[in-house]
């Protein structure tokens, strides 16, 4: 574990036994939200020189574009059938591709970006072929009929951008209940001094909380919702002791704390919002859908990275299990977005149709970012948010996070589990193979901003078959960023003299920091549980 993940605050004579001050240890700890956390495991293996000058190069290059380039790729993507759009994309990289210039690598990484880890297509579908070692020559292989078949499937929309309409309510009653949630870790480290030596010994501690939001008396109302007195049960999953850093090498470490968070606000979300008496029409639940750790292997394996990613599995089955029989909106609001499935088609277009210097290929900007510059626009946002422009509905499936879609053929999904089940007995896998066929999510972006200095999330909303249409689910995210507004969160600003702001439903914003303020000053009755056992085991402490 790396010091600079701790505070250390102690600070006494050489043989002097200190007095375990656990409030001291809270407020010299760090807390992490779940973008703090996935940025982190993202940055292992990462060239940051590199990255941060092409990321410059190429957001320097965008933004300049705004008001002109940019422009004129919104308006002609309001008039642009998707599917076809998709299929050209592919057609042409492909040609691209087989001439073998010097950007073929890029480019077909590109389409396995697009195609593969985006659309969820499988290898039959697209297939690359890398040159051999010592050649140079690329190779792409597509099925076009079942790629066309495969995009009519996955994307809805009659444009690529689209116009979309709030609807005139939503939920149960006239007056709609809104709600969120989120999650913070708060890492930290116990000063424990003896005679001769001291030591820090560290722990993690997750904590997930909400709000609902509600108008009464035509006036908002915010409610804060949150567990001030967690079980011995939910320890278990909260509480990260540093018996994990002994068991675990330091990447297993870092993803098993990760699932931790996923675990926390998967339960929060079912016992707290889901299954309330108060239940919400609508959940906007901060992060994505999916858990980070998704791949079934990791679901077998036989350590504590292994409990944690089997309880994140069964726990989200659980809380989609339950919004499909009572029909609430499960709604995922993803700030830290790594797809760029409708980032490299804008490009794709812009370099094919409106300016051939763009230079598709080289750095393409996730779709968090290129989203932001291509739908804020002060003409796109109506005053009240009654109509603002959306990117075309995706729908992606579990199978893809979890990168089935390239190991087995999802066609016949029982087959490959019986045969994988048969090898690993010792695990009940029908949790991961139930998730498989029931979680799938429609992901878009909605241009509720004025400016590209506000940076949008994306919704994905989770969609079973006793739900209404996928057209009628986004007009009711709509309505909920309507009715409950939009709030700044200042927590991710990022390269700027000027904060980078995510523009995020207020629900979801008040969540958020009810989670750090809940996270950084932990629970009194967790705190004397520490205490109590830490005094049982050391009387003179």
């Amino acid at each position: 574990m790396s010091n600079r993940w701790f505070r250390r605050k102690a600070k006494s004579d050489q043989y002097q036994q200190l007095p375990f001050d656990f409030e001291a240890v809270i407020e010299s700890s760090e807390v992490l939200s779940r973008d703090d956390v996935s940025s982190r495991l993202h940055e292992q293996g990462y060239d940051p020189v590199e990255k941060t000058t092409a990321y410059m190069q190429r957001a320097v290059q965008i933004e300049e574009a705004w008001e002109t380039t940019i422009q004129q790729a919104r308006n002609e993507l309001l008039e642009l059938d998707p599917r076809a759009l998709y299929l050209e994309f592919f057609l042409d990289m492909q040609q691209q591709i087989e001439q073998n210039g010097p950007r073929a690598g890029a480019l077909a990484s590109l389409v396995e970006t697009v195609g593969v880890r985006g659309l969820g297509m499988t290898r039959s579908l697209v297939a690359i072929d890398k040159p051999r070692a010592g050649a140079t020559r690329w190779k792409i292989r597509l099925d076009v009929d079942a790629i066309r078949d495969h995009l009519a499937q996955h994307i809805l929309g009659d444009k690529f951008l689209t116009p979309i309409k709030a609807g005139k309510s939503l939920g149960r009653g006239p007056s709609p209940l809104i709600g969120a949630s989120d999650v913070s870790q708060h890492r930290s480290a116990v000063p424990v001094p003896a005679r001769f030596f001291k030591r820090n010994v560290p722990f993690v501690l997750n904590n997930a909380a909400g709000a609902l939001f509600s108008v009464e008396d035509g006036q908002p109302k915010y409610t804060n919702v949150f567990n001030p007195r967690p079980s011995d049960e939910l320890l278990r999953w909260m509480l990260i002791d540093p018996s994990y850093q002994d068991e675990l090498e330091p990447e297993d470490y870092e993803r098993c704390i990760a699932s931790a968070m996923d675990v926390g606000q998967y339960k929060f979300d079912l016992d707290y919002l889901i299954k309330s008496d108060k239940r919400p029409d609508l959940i906007f639940r901060d992060g994505s859908l999916f858990p980070q750790d998704a791949y079934l292997d990791n679901f077998v394996l036989e350590s504590k990275r292994g409990d944690f990613t089997r309880e994140a599995i069964r726990e989200l089955l659980s809380c989609l299990n339950y919004v499909s029989e009572v029909g609430t909106v499960y709604c995922g609001v993803s700030k830290n977005v790594q797809l760029k499935v409708y980032s490299a088609i804008v490009d794709w277009y812009i370099e094919r149709y409106i300016d051939t210097s763009w230079t598709i290929g080289n750095y393409t900007l996730n779709d968090g970012q290129a989203m932001s510059l291509l739908l804020s626009a002060p003409s796109f946002v109506e005053s009240d948010l009654q109509q603002v422009i959306s990117t075309c509905l995706i729908r992606r499936s579990f199978t893809t996070r979890a990168n089935l879609n390239t190991r087995a053929n999802l066609t016949d999904l029982d087959a490959y589990f019986d045969n994988y089940q048969s090898q690993h007995q010792d695990f009940d896998i029908a949790p991961y193979r139930r998730l498989c066929h029931l979680a799938h999510v429609y992901m878009f972006f909605i241009g509720h901003s004025k400016s590209p200095q506000q940076q949008l999330p994306r919704y994905e909303f989770f969609h079973g078959p006793k739900f209404e249409s996928p057209f009628e689910i986004a007009q009711a995210i709509l309505t909920a960023v309507r009715t409950c507004g939009l709030m700044n969160d200042n927590d991710h600003s990022f390269m700027s003299d000027k904060p980078i702001t995510y523009l995020i439903p207020s629900v979801t914003q008040q969540a958020h920091l009810l989670s750090k303020d809940v996270g950084k000053y932990i629970d009194t009755a967790t705190g004397q549980r520490i205490m109590a056992r830490y005094r049982s085991m050391v009387p003179n402490a």
